[in-house]
């Protein structure tokens, strides 16, 4: 295990999710004006670019993960995005907390960050190959 690589990939994982959040607040503000304002033809466009920037906090880091390792690149990949997932989840759990009522709704919430913890596992391990076949790639040049 390398764990520089999987401390940077965590870093960079919740900077390029804080910065995938504000474009996409941004875009969202403008959302209104880009509909009234833009012909219908284009509005494939904008909604590819939202799509985009919402891939923004799996990719980049599943790609930093995939060119810093020399060996293991899926599993270093599926380790950070699972430790995403699970400060991701338990910062979901610390906002909701205080409209848990019922065990329910715990239930729910509880199996949001598994899935969550899932669907970012997997995310990152198929990324991470594509980062280290560009490293090996530019080692070769």
């Amino acid at each position: 295990m390398n764990k520089r690589v999987l401390a940077l990939g965590l870093f960079i994982a919740v900077l390029a999710s804080a910065i995938s959040q504000a474009l996409l607040h941004g875009q969202k503000a403008i959302a209104t004006d880009v509909v009234l304002h833009t012909p219908y033809f284009l509005s494939p466009i904008f909604s590819m670019l939202i799509q985009a920037t919402s891939m923004l906090a799996w990719a980049v880091p599943g790609l930093y993960v995939g060119y810093s390792c020399k060996n293991k690149p899926v599993q270093h990949g599926a380790i950070v995005g699972a430790a995403y997932a699970v400060i991701l989840g338990a910062d979901v759990f610390a906002m909701q907390s205080s409209k848990l009522i019922d065990t329910d709704s715990l239930l729910v919430l509880a199996v949001f960050a598994l899935t969550e913890i899932a669907k970012y596992s997997v995310l990152f391990a198929l990324v991470a190959p594509a980062g280290y076949l560009l490293a090996t790639n530019r080692a070769n040049l």
